[in-house]
């Protein structure tokens, strides 16, 4: 009698857990979101509100886009401590592999030996470690303009009582040249590709999780398809500019290349009609939801940040019977001792 009305209790309650996402689907069903008007002066979002930082971000990504001729995309403030990240590109299509940076503006080349003292939240760096990202701190001198990185790895980071540090080689500067560099730096396996790109999106995973989202692509070209201005609408507040603006420009077959290599913890449905506009461009709206791997992601990303729940012991079913001599035989039996050897024990 005590089992079952436990068993009765835990339904109830995971019941009553799920009952307002059923019924926000059941209601998304019957009254279909309506998807944003579009404007076409909408400013990039998200840029960091210290003007030298800005200054710094522009020309970090005037490198890895001029030079690199990889994509670049700016991060809102984060708690993990990542400006942007640079996307691999081959040939301009998307390949999944991504580059974290962060990114400082200082006033000039402090030396000491010729190179540079960063130092950073151990925080950041321990974010980094848990989920293997391969961070690269950039180092922008505002007077000069020069540009100098190095990696955030375990091996060239030291701890010290408020953080970390690390020295930044004045020798590796920030140019076309560093580019292999940076090549070597990023995993090429399936598993790391997808375990970067939902730690660098997990900030932007649970602003979408139960928010109707829209992302809207333009799509250019005849023979050679370009994806670009990617804008990212979060809520139903009716908004005319975007949440997020990426400025991308993308080489691909289709859209779905494009989306399952840089969102691969989004699913997707077409939200309207495929729309051209003077025969030249042509708009998706899409609605995207977190796949259910993602749910589970951010789900048990919270579980091991906040540690095993405060949670009674459970009680123990009170017992029906005594135990029979055949039962306490056949228990012995299972655990490999015999009456005998019992008896000498004893």
């Amino acid at each position: 009698m005590v089992r079952l009305l436990q068993a009765g209790i835990i339904a109830v309650t995971t019941l009553a857990a799920a009952a307002p996402r059923l019924l926000a689907t059941i209601w998304h069903r019957i009254v279909p979101p309506i998807p944003p008007r579009r404007r076409h002066d909408n400013a990039l979002g998200g840029q960091p509100a210290d003007p030298a930082m800005r200054m710094a971000i522009d020309a970090v990504e005037k490198v890895f886009v001029r030079d690199f001729k990889w994509s670049f995309r700016r991060l809102p403030v984060s708690k993990v401590g990542i400006d942007a990240r640079a996307e691999i590109l081959d040939s301009g299509r998307p390949t999944g592999k991504f580059l974290p940076l962060q990114i400082r503006s200082i006033p000039s080349w402090v030396e000491a030996g010729g190179d540079y003292i960063h130092r950073g939240e151990r925080s950041h760096l321990d974010y980094w470690a848990k989920h293997l990202l391969p961070v690269c701190i950039v180092i922008a001198d505002a007077r000069s303009g020069i540009m100098r990185w190095q990696r955030a790895d375990k091996g060239n980071c030291a701890e010290t009582e408020s953080g970390w540090e690390m020295v930044v080689p004045a020798a590796n500067v920030l140019d076309a040249n560093a580019k292999f560099c940076f090549d070597e730096a990023v995993a090429s396996d399936q598993e790391s590709l997808m375990r970067s790109a939902f730690a660098l999106d997990r900030e932007l995973m649970e602003e979408v999780q139960d928010q109707t989202t829209f992302f809207v692509w333009d799509e250019w070209g005849d023979t050679t398809v370009i994806f670009s201005n990617l804008q990212i609408y979060i809520g139903e507040d009716g908004r005319d500019e975007p949440d997020i603006r990426i400025d991308y420009h993308l080489r691909a077959d289709n859209l779905h290349d494009v989306m399952t290599r840089l969102f691969p913890w989004a699913t997707y449905s077409y939200a309207e009609p495929i729309k051209e506009y003077s025969e030249e461009v042509a708009v998706h709206v899409l609605e995207v939801e977190l796949r259910p791997e993602a749910e589970a992601y951010l789900e048990a990303e919270d579980f091991l940040v906040a540690g095993y729940p405060d949670e009674e012991e459970p009680c123990a079913p009170e017992s029906e019977g005594y135990v029979t001599a055949q039962e306490e035989e056949a228990f012995w039996r299972s655990r490999g001792v015999s009456r005998g050897h019992r008896n000498q024990d004893e």
